[in-house]
């Protein structure tokens, strides 16, 4: 086998033509501008080129695949530092492909550029078409293949794996953590295989690699080896724990919420509860315990914590019909609590996947809102309805009598020279007083009589479902009760009286001022005639 690497390159520019009568393709290549220089008579027949000049014009680098261009840019420093460079190569001169074991040598350019010495050698393997389809393709797969001897050391690269690390030449240097190659290295010793996802050195980064390894024989020395494939995985990796961190803080903001979720699938099973739902309803389970339960059994085991037991299983069956988004009901439970619940359909590109269900205790919040809604019709001192709660009672009693013939009858009540008992007894004897009427219509009129203080010493009653008659019977018998009645004051016990009006809700009245004028009137006349009496209008 004829050898040129170790022969002096002025040689053979002197000797070209004696190159013509080897039967060895012999050529010069120019890496860097992808065209040959030079090519004996062998190379001509070799690349199908008529004339060296046709050869030396063809451009190389507009047919040459990215791997086979990263593959020469790999070999430009290793000939520069005297490196010979044995290698299969596939060459497509026409129609047909040529196998070809090369040798490259440094070969210097005019210009000083490094250049390559080609030498076509007989190959000691012979391949078959399978074979050299398997290696074309290894040399043009994106993925990283590399090849080391059983100790770890550096044996073979594709060009991809050239590429991401040239100067890592050992099994080790290969992984950021050097122990846990060494381990990996042991156990292909007893493995014939393994693989994993774990963080590699790339020239001077460091990227997320599915690594796939296997134990193999060296063709030809017939002593152990390592096939190791590599591809970067760092762009899924990263979204994996892009996921996996917004899936443990949205964890985080659940199970922190006191709200009760809980994620059902089309198919009505539980894909999520928190811990707040089963709060709730007083389930002594973790939530995860309730991961794939039939929803439809859980309603029916639950209904019973509702003061409407039927009516919630008809409305959850009624929402999940219709689909309507962020509907809200209100639920009152058995045990007095109030739930607010939210039902949210889950859409994906208009395909129903499953439902939310949101629940909230507003009990508090109820209670605060009747608490105002109290406070806002009610008078403090007394604990009767306020002059605002009497005129909307008076609207509505009004409405009735109008519209569905009802009887009404209304009371004024107004106590007898108070100015007198707060100027002389003080203020805090005249609420007594107050207090004490207030006490006497509670504790003397029926349910459905609303007694409301509509001024300073003045009191109404509104009587549904009564004539002024009856209320006139009514009335005196109030006004004997505070007559009769005694007030402990700090000096001394003292009484006082009242003067009463008594009128109807009548069909015909403009409005609730008509009636109260009425009373007011009665009030008064009941003053004119004397006090301590019931005057009626």
């Amino acid at each position: 086998m004829t050898s040129f690497h170790n022969v002096p390159q002025s040689a053979i520019r002197s000797h070209m033509p004696l190159l013509d009568r080897l039967q060895t393709p012999v050529w010069i290549f120019d890496i860097e501008l992808g065209r040959i220089h030079y090519a004996n008579a062998a190379a001509l027949r070799l690349w199908e080129a008529e004339t060296p000049q046709e050869l030396y014009a063809r451009d190389f680098l507009s047919t040459m695949s990215q791997a086979t261009r990263r593959r020469l840019t790999d070999y430009l420093p290793r000939l520069a530092k005297g490196e010979i460079i044995d290698e299969h190569w596939s060459f497509y001169p026409g129609d047909q492909a040529i196998s070809l074991h090369c040798r490259c040598s440094h070969y210097a350019m005019n210009d000083g550029r490094t250049g390559m010495l080609v030498e076509g050698l007989e190959s000691e393997l012979s391949l078959d078409t399978p074979s050299l389809r398997a290696l074309e393709a290894l040399r043009h797969t994106p993925m990283m293949v590399s090849v080391f001897d059983g100790l770890g050391r550096l044996l073979v690269r594709n060009p991809a794996a050239l590429e991401a690390r040239r100067d890592l030449l050992t099994f080790e240097a290969c992984f950021t953590d050097h122990d846990f190659a060494g381990q990996i290295l042991q156990q292909l010793k007893s493995e014939p295989r393994c693989s994993l996802d774990t963080i590699m050195r790339v020239s001077d980064s460091e990227r997320w690699h599915h690594v796939d390894l296997c134990r193999a024989t060296d063709p030809k020395t017939g002593l152990p080896m390592i096939v190791m494939g590599e591809f970067d995985i760092t762009p899924r990796k990263t979204l994996e724990i892009e996921q996996l961190v917004s899936k443990r803080q949205l964890e985080v903001v659940i199970e922190g919420l006191d709200a009760g979720l809980l994620l059902e699938d089309e198919n009505r099973q539980v894909i999520m509860v928190n811990q707040a739902f089963c709060d709730l309803f007083g389930l002594e389970v973790p939530p995860e315990q309730l991961v794939g339960m039939d929803c439809r059994e859980a309603a029916q085991s639950t209904k019973g914590h509702f003061a409407e037991p039927e009516g919630f299983v008809t409305r959850i069956d009624e929402l999940l019909a219709t689909r309507r988004k962020q509907t809200h009901d209100l639920l009152a439970m058995a045990d007095g609590r109030f739930l607010e619940r939210s039902y949210t359909p889950l859409f994906v590109a208009e395909e129903y996947h499953g439902h939310l269900w949101i629940y909230r205790d507003i009990t508090r919040q109820r209670r605060q809102e009747a608490d105002w809604v109290r406070k806002a019709s009610t008078d403090p001192l007394t604990g009767l309805a306020n002059r605002r709660s009497f005129e909307e009672s008076a609207k509505r009693v009004a409405s009735a009598v109008k519209e569905e013939g009802l009887q009404a009858a209304l009371l004024m009540i107004d106590i007898d020279r108070f100015k007198a008992i707060n100027d002389t007894l003080g203020h805090a004897e005249g609420d007594k007083g107050l207090r004490l009427l207030a006490d006497t219509l509670r504790d003397n009129l029926r349910d459905s009589d609303l007694p409301c203080r509509t001024g300073g010493e003045e009191f109404m009653v509104i009587m549904p479902g009564m004539n002024h008659e009856e209320a006139q019977a009514i009335a005196w018998r109030l006004l004997r009760q505070i007559a009769e009645a005694t007030i402990e004051a700090e000096e001394l016990p003292f009484h006082f009286t009242v003067s009463i009006g008594v009128t109807g809700f009548n069909p015909l009245d403009a409005s609730i001022e008509t009636v109260t004028q009425r009373a007011d009137a009665a009030m008064y006349q009941a003053k004119h005639e004397g006090r301590n009496r019931v005057a009626v209008r």
